[in-house]
């Protein structure tokens, strides 16, 4: 447009002067000569006014279009214009200094993205709306989720036990929630300020495997000590016993009653030789040799096993697997796992008077193994303590077999409960997805 203007200016003044000065070319050449030389110029300073406005406006409008493409690689030029040029100078330094902290933002960016992936901690971002719109790998394992399963919805939205009890949590607070299962976790919900509004993200520590590992440390040391002054004393006191049998009165009456008090004392030796090897076993829990195993046939053969056992104690077991599930395991340890659980639902129906059931079922949709008994039911306070060493509800309970359990099955991978729900009873909850 401007190219126009000027161009039109030009052919206007230049024609009006020769306009004016043509006629009388012929009686004043001079004249006529001198208002050639006129236009010439004006057309010269006219072209030289034109560019001395028209590139300042150009810079200009090429920074409106730098600004509104977000392009902040280019650079303006210098202008002929020196006012114009301290704008450019000032545009420049300003687009390289946009720049910078882009490049700055987006650099940090990637390495707290990277941070938030490779994180331990379990890290949940909320929208203005309190709906979730980021989480890291780990909170999704923990949560026993997927990403699509959880985006855009609520905490209180999606059924989920963990969720449920953040979703309660006061913000600006950090506090410790624990599940049936020992499962701990230390949840910390929080808040920053983006674009102006305040969004919440929230912090989860998962306490159990350090809490375990915390444990061990504290009674593995003790245990072993144990297991080897009591070993040592048995096996001399079983030697002292008998030696001393060698020398068992004449009389048949004493030697008799000589003899059953001493087959008390090596009774007793190795009752107590077997209860610190019980203790010393939940130390020695082997690492798993895993293969592929029909957990299906290895539960079938188990309870066929027991068939006797139940049936003498009025026990119905149901085993409601229809078809074969392969999982990756080590079969010995599996043994073992399903023996203590099939154990201890035995000794809780020998309590009650009603109809003895064990239902053992599998969901193949979420690959939960679940084991259930119609024994007593389990309160919340007995819960929270389940699978703590040496924790027993049982008078005579050594609290050792919850605590092999709770062994094999971190070892295999899989999260797990023991707890009462709306029909009663005790259920057993093994999660078979890792």
């Amino acid at each position: 447009m401007l190219k126009i203007e000027y161009s039109l200016l030009s052919l206007l003044t230049v024609g009006t002067l020769l306009g004016v000065t043509y006629t009388n070319r012929l009686e004043s050449p001079l004249l006529f000569l001198t208002a050639e030389v006129v236009s010439v110029i004006v057309v010269l300073w006219l072209i030289r006014l034109y560019l001395y406005v028209s590139k300042p406006l150009k810079e200009l409008n090429n920074a409106l279009r730098l600004l509104t493409n977000n392009d902040f690689q280019s650079r303006l030029l210098p202008t002929p214009h020196p006012i114009v040029n301290k704008l450019v100078t000032v545009f420049n330094k300003m687009i390289d200094r946009i720049h910078q902290e882009r490049v700055e933002q987006r650099e940090q960016s990637y390495f707290l993205e990277h941070l938030i992936k490779a994180t331990p901690l379990g890290i949940i971002i909320l929208d203005y709306d309190q709906k979730i719109i980021k989480s890291n790998p780990t909170a999704l394992n923990m949560l026993e989720m997927d990403f699509n399963t959880i985006q855009s919805k609520t905490l209180n939205e999606l059924n989920a036990p963990l969720l449920d009890a953040i979703h309660q949590l006061p913000l600006e607070t950090a506090q410790d929630i624990q599940f049936s299962g020992g499962r701990k976790y230390r949840c910390h919900k929080s808040s920053f300020i983006f674009q102006g509004f305040q969004q919440q993200f929230i912090i989860i520590q998962d306490l159990y495997l350090e809490d375990i590992k915390k444990e061990k440390q504290a009674y593995s040391k003790v245990i072993r000590m144990m297991s080897h002054e009591v070993n040592n004393s048995v096996g001399a006191i079983n030697s002292f016993v008998d030696t001393l049998k060698m020398f068992a009165p004449t009389d048949d009456e004493l030697k008799e009653d000589y003899i059953d008090a001493l087959s008390i004392i090596k009774d007793r030796n190795g009752a107590m030789a077997l209860f610190m090897k019980n203790f010393a076993s939940v130390v020695k829990v082997p690492e798993p040799d895993f293969q592929n195993i029909d957990l299906k046939l290895l539960l079938e053969n188990l309870t066929d096993l027991y068939k006797a056992d139940f049936t003498k104690h009025q026990i119905d077991v149901e085993l409601n697997i229809e078809q074969e599930v392969i999982i990756s395991a080590d079969k010995s340890l599996l043994e073992q796992l399903f023996i203590n659980i099939l154990k201890n639902a035995k000794e809780a129906l020998m309590e009650v008077n009603d109809k003895k059931v064990i239902q053992i079922g599998y969901h193949q949709s979420n690959k939960k193994l679940e084991i259930w008994n119609s024994g007593p039911t389990i309160s919340k306070e007995v819960e929270e303590k389940l699978f703590t060493p040496f924790y027993s509800s049982k008078p005579t309970g050594q609290g050792i077999g919850l605590m092999l359990c709770r062994d094999i099955l971190i070892k295999h991978g899989w999260d797990f409960g023991l707890f009462s729900d709306e029909r009663g009873g005790a259920t057993f909850v093994i999660n078979l997805r890792k």
